[in-house]
């Protein structure tokens, strides 16, 4: 059983965290890829209070090598994609007003510890994020190529859906920490686009508004194949 962080977070936000994750609970198994599921488990974060990063680490490490790090804000291009490289993922260390259970635009604890950690005890796809990581830092001196694999990250790791065997369901972490953005994103209100990385790589977005257009992998490994292209597409 994971302790709860104290000191570094309030009572108000241990509540906050409890009351997002209970409303998850309730729908995530018909909406959330078999692998978040599987990892919200084994890493022990279906909690009704924030766990100690430093728990939810050795379970992490042992897995596949990944950890969490706190950070303060929102980390910049190339400090996130140094860390991803390194097989870290920073952590925001502050928790969402208890007015914004919906969504907030900047990435929060619950966010980042909740949303995208579970990916992350998937051998396969820790993997690919360190292989993206080292990718995308041969283009931090290049902004336009660097856009092109921000936006690639930001519908495929933070707001992709993925088809399953029993239907639609979300893989992007963005959507994942999000109760809003769970019920909208598998609703009939985005417009849904088949998975195409170049078309991907040129779709611009908005951080403060529900994402109206979203893409579809057939599969994970889908992602995962579609690497050499990636590549190619972000040098052209």
């Amino acid at each position: 059983m994971l302790q709860p962080q104290r000191g570094q977070f309030s009572d108000e936000a241990h509540a906050t965290w409890g009351a997002i994750a209970a409303i998850h609970r309730e729908n995530r198994g018909a909406q959330m890829v078999p692998m978040f599921l599987r990892g919200l488990h084994t890493l022990g974060l279906d909690t009704d209070f924030i766990p100690l990063l430093d728990e939810v680490n050795g379970r992490l490490e042992f897995l596949t090598g990944w950890r969490g790090v706190f950070v303060k804000g929102l980390e910049d291009s190339a400090g996130f994609y140094r860390l991803l490289r390194d097989r870290c993922f920073p952590i925001g260390n502050f928790m969402r007003d208890r007015r914004d259970l919906d969504y907030t635009p900047a990435p929060d604890v619950l966010h980042d510890l909740y949303g995208h950690l579970p990916f992350h005890a998937d051998e396969e796809y820790a993997d690919y994020c360190q292989r993206f990581g080292a990718l995308a830092c041969g283009f931090l001196g290049d902004p336009v190529r660097l856009r092109r694999l921000e936006r690639y990250f930001w519908f495929t790791n933070e707001f992709g859906l993925v088809q399953t065997p029993d239907g639609r369901r979300i893989f992007g972490a963005g959507i994942a920490s999000s109760v809003g953005e769970c019920v909208y994103a598998l609703s009939e209100k985005p417009e849904v686009l088949r998975f195409d990385v170049e078309h991907i790589c040129a779709q611009e977005f908005r951080i403060d508004q529900l994402q109206p257009r979203l893409f579809l992998l057939d599969s994970v490994e889908q992602l995962y194949g579609a690497f050499p292209k990636l590549e190619a597409c972000v040098r052209a």
